[in-house]
């Protein structure tokens, strides 16, 4: 087995983990609810390369202990139709910042392709692993977030938590 495909696996046990851990009643796949979001992205810095039309929709399902996991699709920075796939944890700052909470999410980014593959790092297969940080605000059903892709993209989002 070749190195690149046994750090790709790695990676994907690495993503599991957590779910594969919980010793709830319910299997990892159960949610409390869901959050549809859309939004939009900009980058750092410029490049006539850049085509994508910065479009960005996901569906996240959270669970009541803060662990999610969601499918984001997009399409990238260069015009190529993508995907995320995540899990993740959420933090809420209770009290003073009511409303306000951290998110950092990991899993697995495809779509980068041909002359733009390299573009992401570790994507020699065409599936490369991604770590999102956020900051976001919850009122009610409302949320809006701001998420750091890499060095190079700020995603800002809004949507609806049920």
């Amino acid at each position: 087995m070749s190195r690149q495909i046994m750090t790709r696996l790695i990676y994907c046990l690495v993503l599991l983990a957590p779910f594969a851990t919980q010793a709830e009643e319910k299997h990892w796949y159960n949610y409390d609810h869901l959050y549809l979001q859309g939004g939009t992205y900009v980058h750092f810095e410029s490049s006539d390369d850049h085509t994508g039309s910065n479009i960005f929709v996901a569906l996240e399902a959270r669970k009541a202990n803060d662990w999610l996991y969601g499918l984001a699709l997009f399409d990238n920075s260069f015009g190529q139709f993508s995907q995320y796939l995540y899990g993740g944890k959420s933090w809420w700052f209770h009290g003073k910042w009511e409303g306000f909470n951290a998110k950092l999410t990991a899993g697995l980014i495809h779509g980068y392709k041909g002359e733009f593959k390299d573009k992401i790092p570790l994507n020699g297969l065409g599936i490369a692993p991604a770590i999102v940080p956020t900051l976001g605000f919850q009122w009610k059903h409302l949320v809006v977030e701001g998420n750091l892709g890499g060095l190079a993209v700020f995603t800002v989002t809004a949507g609806i938590a049920f």
